[in-house]
């Protein structure tokens, strides 16, 4: 299975189809999940638990692939994530309203599984859409 299959095939399984805990079917045992501000999460169980607490709380994600770049180990999607958050995640209360963000995720692959994500997500959309956060130059 090519590179870029195995994410499409994490992506669909794991976050579009709301499997957080088949996320240990796609990953390294010493993956690590690389949030920016969120931080870093360790461990294939520990990503895989992770994930399920994102489709947990957001039971309806979508994650709408836009483009894909592949290069050896290497691949990069640019998402449009929408859904309802239903549960509490990162710190923001389950607030039943719609959230929307972009994400851009950078993954490196080992021997056809995910070894290494890098998430750049737009957390502030994620927070304004949640009804945690207001940014000024929201009107």
């Amino acid at each position: 299975m090519g590179q870029e299959q195995v994410v499409l095939d994490f992506m669909d399984d794991v976050l579009n189809n709301h499997n957080g805990a088949n996320a240990v079917k796609y990953l390294t045992e010493d993956m690590a999940w690389h949030g920016g501000s969120v931080g870093t999460v360790a461990g294939r169980d520990n990503v895989a638990g992770l994930m399920g607490a994102v489709v947990g709380a957001i039971p309806d994600l979508h994650a709408d692939l836009q483009d894909i770049a592949v290069q050896d180990d290497k691949v990069v999607v640019r998402l449009i994530v929408t859904g309802t958050l239903r549960g509490d995640l990162l710190g923001v209360a389950g607030s039943g309203q719609a959230v929307r963000w972009d994400a851009i995720d950078f993954y490196r692959l080992e021997e056809g599984l995910i070894a290494e994500e890098w998430a750049g997500e737009d957390f502030t959309a994620f927070l304004n859409t949640a009804g945690a956060y207001r940014a000024p130059w929201i009107q």
